[in-house]
C-alpha cells in the first residue's frame, strides 16, 4: 500500500475547471486549492454543479484542460498515481445485489484475493465494522449497511484523499450520525476528505467549507449555519 507523507503546506493545485452541459455553463474556469490532510465540504444548490465538479476531481468525468496537481502529479492525467491516492464515492451505490458483501469487496480489490482479509484490517477499512456481515447478500442490508459497503469498496485499496457525493443522502437520523461518526474518524488518521452535502449536520467534521454557485466556488467561513448559510447559497441576487 502506498504511503503519502502529508507535509502542513502540501495542497492539491486544481486549475481550469470548465464545464459545460450543452448550452448549460455549470462550471466557470475554476482554479482553487485543496489543502491535504483537511476535510472540504462543497455546499450548493441543486443543480449548481457540485457532483459534476466532484466526478471531475475523481477523474470519472473527463474535463478539457483542467489539472489537479500534488507533488508535480497530475491527478487528472495520472492514472496510476490516481488509483493509488484517490477514491470516490458516488451517490449511487457501485454494489452487486446478489453479491455478498465480500464478494463485492473482492471486485473492487485490487490486490490478490488472499490479501483481503489483510486489507479489512486497515484502520479506515476497520472502522466501518463490516465482519457481523461479510457473508450477507448486498440485497439483504439496510440502506445504512449499504452505505458502509459502498465507502469500503473506495478505501480497500487504502487510498489517502476519499471523495463522497452526499455519502448521508436518504439515511435516518441514526444512520447519518453513524456515517458522519466514521467520516471523522477517517479524517482524524490524517486522511484526506472532499465530501458534497445538503445536511447541516456534516459540517461538524469539516476544516474548509466551499460554497459554489455562479459556476465558481466561494471560500466561505466553516462555522457559518441556518439563515446565514441559506443566504449564502442562495445570494439575494438568485432569490426570485
Amino acid at each position: 500500500m502506498m504511503q503519502f507523507m502529508n507535509t502542513e503546506n502540501s495542497k492539491i493545485e486544481v486549475r481550469g475547471i470548465d464545464y459545460s452541459y450543452r448550452k448549460n455553463h455549470v462550471l466557470r474556469s475554476m482554479d482553487f486549492d485543496l489543502p491535504v490532510g483537511k476535510s472540504i465540504a462543497v455546499l450548493g444548490a441543486n443543480g449548481s454543479g457540485k457532483s459534476t465538479l466532484l466526478s471531475i476531481l475523481a477523474g470519472v468525468r473527463s474535463c478539457h484542460g483542467a489539472s489537479a496537481v500534488l507533488n508535480g502529479h497530475d491527478l487528472l492525467k495520472d492514472k496510476a498515481m490516481r488509483r493509488k491516492m484517490l477514491a470516490y464515492v458516488p451517490q449511487t451505490d457501485p454494489l452487486l445485489p446478489e453479491l455478498s458483501v465480500r464478494e463485492n469487496l473482492c471486485l473492487w480489490f485490487r490486490g490478490p484475493a488472499r490479501k483481503l482479509d489483510e486489507a479489512l484490517s486497515l484502520p479506515a477499512v476497520e472502522m466501518l465494522r463490516l465482519n457481523d456481515f461479510l457473508k450477507k447478500p448486498v440485497r439483504a442490508l439496510s440502506g445504512g449497511m449499504r452505505k458502509r459497503v459502498s465507502i469500503a469498496t473506495a478505501l480497500i485499496n487504502d487510498p489517502q484523499i476519499l471523495i463522497l457525493d452526499e455519502p448521508a443522502a436518504a439515511l435516518d437520523l441514526c444512520y447519518k450520525a453513524e456515517i458522519r461518526e466514521y467520516l471523522s474518524s477517517f479524517h482524524k488518521l490524517g486522511r484526506t476528505l472532499i465530501l458534497t452535502t445538503h445536511d447541516e449536520e456534516d459540517l461538524s467534521v469539516i476544516d474548509t467549507l466551499y460554497l459554489l454557485y455562479d459556476g465558481t466556488l466561494h471560500l466561505q467561513d466553516r462555522i457559518l449555519r441556518g439563515d446565514e448559510l441559506l443566504a449564502a447559497i442562495r445570494p439575494v441576487s438568485h432569490v426570485s
